[in-house]
């Protein structure tokens, strides 16, 4: 690790969350980012080839695991009307 870098404050970060906004509306932007995600993944994964693809891939499973967590915890805090 590098301790010559500065610090990074708060304030130099280019995007925040929103103050307050809440548990479902965090989650189901959490849940649309990881599906951009995935689709984006698997448009690109399919121009590779070989040990490129299967790394890709490999990725791609981790992203759809984690997105799985999030609909799951949307649908079991936040049940659909």
């Amino acid at each position: 690790m590098n301790n010559d870098l500065p610090m990074k404050s708060a304030s130099s970060n280019i995007f925040n969350v929103r103050p307050g906004i809440s548990p479902e509306d965090a989650l189901t932007n959490a849940s649309e980012l990881l599906a951009s995600a995935v689709s984006m993944g698997y448009y690109g994964a399919f121009e590779l080839v070989g040990a490129q693809r299967d790394k890709a891939l490999g990725i791609l499973q981790l992203v759809e695991m984690a997105k799985m967590l999030v609909d799951q915890t949307l649908e079991q805090q936040f049940p659909a009307a």
